[in-house]
């Protein structure tokens, strides 16, 4: 598993230079990183904000655009949810799977690095016995042109 986790990191850092956008969703305590969402292809990593190291979930997920429109790009994407202090306690670190369907607005023309993202995101523990349906409002900017 940890060969896997590290695959994941390799690919993760070699997309385009990391931290191109950030977004926060206040509502579900989460953090986004990701390389420039402007892209046809992106790569999202996201961190939860609200523990201390009782959990530190991270999700990894490749993100689609499904268009080009500078005001709204709509996206699609899947990845899967870590944490990896549950090594410690010898369980595995992957808790499970997501799909995001999403966009993100840069409604303001004067400033148009500012964005908010909504998403709906379906989302099963690792072993599919549970699963529930996420949605995520955040604001963010775009580091990017």
């Amino acid at each position: 598993m940890r060969n896997k986790l590290i695959l994941v990191f390799i690919l993760a850092a070699s997309i385009q230079g990391f931290s191109q956008s950030v977004v926060y969703y206040p509502f579900n305590s989460l953090m986004s990183v990701s390389t420039n969402p402007n892209n046809r292809v992106w790569m999202d990593v996201r961190f939860q904000t609200n523990s201390y190291f009782s959990s530190l979930s991270t999700e990894f997920s490749p993100m689609v655009n499904l268009n080009k429109n500078p005001k709204a790009r709509f996206y699609v994407g899947a990845g899967a949810k870590f944490n990896f202090l549950n090594d410690l306690a010898d369980k595995d670190i992957l808790e499970g799977y997501f799909l995001n369907i999403g966009f993100r607005s840069s409604p303001f023309e004067k400033y148009k690095k500012i964005q908010f993202a909504f998403e709906l995101s379906p989302y099963a523990v690792s072993n599919f016995e549970l699963g529930i349906f996420r949605t995520h409002l955040g604001i963010g900017y775009n580091f990017s042109r």
